[in-house]
């Protein structure tokens, strides 16, 4: 677990996971443009597509996912709503019927970005790899300051 050597292979986790990150992002960010849409707007929606909810209850909800100098998930609701793809009743948003045919066509073209993501990766593989990403976020979350 030393240095990485030998090339990209050797590379550490953190190499791997900037970059996956990075691929990630503009692989939706390819699938959101056709619709004009970020990948804020598409969880938002997606979020909106369980059920309606508050701005509280939203903005919590994708807390982990929003990142610093990222537009805000109100000025994200905004212009859903100026789009008609969000409607806000009395506090509570909800997806439009053209906002839910939206996330519908997103859904689809997402769907296929993910099968790309995941090819030549069985299920077990991908469920191990999510756990042990888990439980490592939680080994440097939990650790005190200045390690262990």
């Amino acid at each position: 677990m030393g240095r990485a050597t030998g090339g990209p292979a050797g590379y550490p986790i953190g190499y791997w996971l900037k970059r996956l990150d990075a691929a990630i992002e503009a692989a939706i960010a390819s699938t959101l443009a056709a619709e004009g849409l970020a990948r804020r707007h598409w969880q938002t929606m997606n979020y909106l597509h369980e059920g309606p909810s508050d701005e509280a209850g939203l903005a919590a909800a994708l807390r982990p996912f929003w990142g610093p100098g990222e537009i805000a998930p109100d000025e994200v609701l905004r212009d859903l709503e100026r789009r008609t793809l969000v409607v806000n009743d009395a506090g509570l948003y909800a997806l439009t019927a053209a906002g839910e045919a939206t996330r519908a066509t997103i859904a689809e073209n997402v769907d296929v970005t993910r099968s790309r993501l995941v090819d030549g990766v069985g299920r077990e593989e991908y469920l191990a790899t999510v756990e042990v990403l888990r439980r490592m976020t939680a080994n440097l979350e939990g650790a005190p300051a200045g390690g262990r």
